[in-house]
Formats: C-alpha cells, sequence, structure tokens
C-alpha cells in the first residue's frame, strides 16, 4: 500500500513539474508587449506620421441589423484630450464629449449630465487623442497575456492599463500588427458592460492606416460602424465647449 501511495506521488509530482514546465515554456513564447504595439505603430505609418496629426473629424454610418436601425455619428477630437461626439437617430439626438476637464453626456432618457467617479476615469484615458494610435504611449502598463484567433487572424493579446487604472485588450495581427479586436469593461450608470469590438478595411488617411469598418458586441446587441469620411484638418476650440444645458449643471 505504502508503494502504491508513493508511486501515486510520485505521479503526481511528475504531472505537477509537467504542468509548471508546460505553462512556463508557453510563457516564453510570448513576445514582449512593447515590441507588439511598436510593430503595430510602424504598420499604421509610424511615430512621426502620427504625431503630425493634432485634429480629426469623422462621419459614420452605425447600423444595427438586428434591430434595423441605423444611426449617424459625427464625431472631433484635438490633442491631447478634447472630444465631442454626436449622434442621430429618426430624429433623436444623443451627445456625449469631454474638454479636458469635464465629461458629459446628454441623451432623451437621461437627460444632460456631467460624469464622475470611475466612468469618469475611463472617459478621460478614451478622450486621449493617441487612445486607438499610440497604446505605449497612452497605457503605460502593457502585458502579453496569451493569443487568438479573430476572423481567421491570428494574433496575440495584449492587456493595457492605462494611468488612471481602467484597462482594455487589444489583440494584434501577428502577420501585419494591426490590431484587429479589442476588449473592454465599459462602466455606465446601469453598471458595467463587456464590450468587444473588430476591426478592419484599413485604409491610408494622411500617412496612417485607420479601420473604416468596426463591429462592436455589447448588451446581447451588435452594432457595424461604417467610417464615411476623416479629415485631420483643425478643428476650432468652441467645438469643445460644453453645451449650455451641461454648464447649467455647473450651478
Amino acid at each position: 500500500m505504502i508503494r502504491i501511495r508513493f508511486a501515486r506521488a510520485l505521479g503526481l509530482a511528475a504531472i505537477a513539474v509537467a504542468a509548471q514546465a508546460g505553462a512556463a515554456a508557453a510563457q516564453q513564447t510570448l513576445p514582449p508587449a512593447s515590441e507588439i504595439v511598436e510593430k503595430y505603430v510602424r504598420a499604421i505609418g509610424g511615430h512621426d506620421a502620427i504625431a503630425r496629426l493634432q485634429a480629426r473629424h469623422m462621419t459614420a454610418e452605425l447600423s444595427m441589423p438586428a434591430m434595423g436601425m441605423t444611426m449617424t455619428m459625427e464625431s472631433f477630437a484635438a490633442r491631447p484630450d478634447k472630444s465631442v461626439m454626436h449622434m442621430s437617430m429618426n430624429g433623436m439626438q444623443m451627445a456625449e464629449g469631454y474638454d479636458g476637464q469635464v465629461a458629459w453626456s446628454s441623451d432623451p432618457m437621461n437627460g444632460p449630465r456631467i460624469i464622475d467617479g470611475a466612468e469618469l476615469a475611463q472617459r478621460q484615458d478614451m478622450a486621449s487623442f493617441d487612445n486607438a494610435l499610440d497604446f505605449a504611449k497612452v497605457f503605460p502598463k502593457l502585458e502579453t497575456i496569451g493569443e487568438k484567433t479573430v476572423n481567421g487572424k491570428a494574433c496575440w493579446n495584449v492587456r493595457m492599463t492605462g494611468q488612471r487604472g481602467t484597462v482594455q485588450e487589444g489583440c494584434f495581427d501577428k502577420e501585419s500588427g494591426l490590431l484587429v479586436a479589442t476588449h473592454a469593461v465599459r462602466q455606465s450608470r446601469m453598471g458595467e458592460i463587456p464590450v468587444d469590438a473588430t476591426y478592419g478595411e484599413y485604409k491610408q488617411f494622411d500617412g496612417v492606416l485607420i479601420p473604416t469598418v468596426s463591429t462592436i458586441s455589447q448588451g446581447g446587441q451588435q452594432l457595424v460602424v461604417t467610417l464615411k469620411s476623416l479629415s485631420h484638418d483643425p478643428v476650432p476650440a468652441s467645438t469643445f465647449e460644453l453645451p449650455a444645458e451641461v454648464k447649467a449643471l455647473q450651478h
């Protein structure tokens, strides 16, 4: 009986050692996250091309195939962290923005509101102009956590932690280096909402490759965002001023 127990213990130990060795070997095969995001920067045009961009104006069509709904979107952004977005659907207007100090939103269901707490931290990180361009600049902590296959493309999965502790994952095509998918948990008034997105049909705008089709899944719904126009011409500072109804909430 003792011999059987000893043999069993040896067997379990051998399995544990093999498992640890396998895990260590797997870990060793993962490339450093810094190399992955640097390859991405080179793939979309390089640091110099990204640094030349100071502002952005985009229009897009948003469709929800399952519900047969279509929306239009217009967004503006400027360095270092100003952004505003307007959406319209069947005459219904929604908007949100960040002027470098105040994050806000306005929609028919909730009305105008000033965003604070964990939701504010996430909006601040999202408003960074380089949020989707230079990940090493926006996310001080980068870690390769595995590999995945997204739409038939093998990619390295990188966990990215922002200055305010917000976290998202980005999967980068092993061959092209381009970002093909992200995963994040969005903070909202209704709590935390997992958001998954895939990116494709990259096209060059002013020397930088940008995806023109994004598919976003959250709360059981799928949203397809198709880019219609993009300009990097200067944007007037007044574009980012708080709407009157949001200013009224500050008093």
